[in-house]
């Protein structure tokens, strides 16, 4: 299948970001980028905030699919601890984008839109974070850190060992400490 324009837009945007960071993303290099005319990318997102609405609703609907796939079942079907399971397991399996930390970390107001867009992720397959427990909100912050190993150190992969990544998701499952550890060593 083709991709369309718009998604073209939105991968050379990202490529851009990766590259140069987002706060320097003019529609000028973003149109040369992607062989199109300013007019030819502006039809498509008449502004970078709408752009980077674009971006987000893209980022939001392949983070859940990719949560989705490691639920292997619609989500109101899944308790809560395998909602939280799967989010986990598709973060330490899944892939950063380019571009995806440039977006996230920027301190552009319209980088919000981006983080409103995760945080709409956690709330929907999370819940309120008070009503999970210890174990499951340490998973929670270790993924995050995990992910930021990810986006910020491509060449060493050292805390990105399957074991870790099975401890990490053992405990979103909300497995018992010990048996999460005793398991991953297992598998080590």
């Amino acid at each position: 299948m083709r991709s369309s324009k718009r998604d073209r837009i939105i991968t050379g945007a990202l490529e851009l970001a990766h590259r140069d960071g987002f706060d320097t993303l003019t529609f000028e290099a973003l149109a040369e980028h992607v062989g199109l005319t300013r007019g030819g990318v502006i039809y498509h997102f008449r502004t970078k905030t709408e752009l980077l609405e674009g971006i987000a609703d893209a980022f939001f609907e392949r983070w859940r699919n990719e949560a989705l796939e490691a639920l292997g079942k619609p989500l109101e079907e899944a308790s809560s601890a395998e909602r939280v399971e799967a989010l986990v397991r598709s973060v330490v399996d899944g892939e950063i984008l380019p571009g995806e930390v440039s977006f996230m970390l920027s301190a552009t107001p319209e980088a919000e839109k981006l983080k409103e867009a995760w945080d709409a992720l956690r709330r929907e397959w999370v819940g309120e974070v008070s009503d999970l427990t210890s174990m499951q909100r340490v998973a929670l912050l270790a993924v995050d850190g995990w992910w930021a190993n990810r986006a910020v150190d491509s060449r060493s992969r050292n805390p990105d060992e399957p074991a870790i990544a099975d401890l990490i998701v053992s405990l979103a499952a909300g497995n018992n400490p010990d048996q999460a550890l005793a398991e991953a060593v297992d598998k080590d």
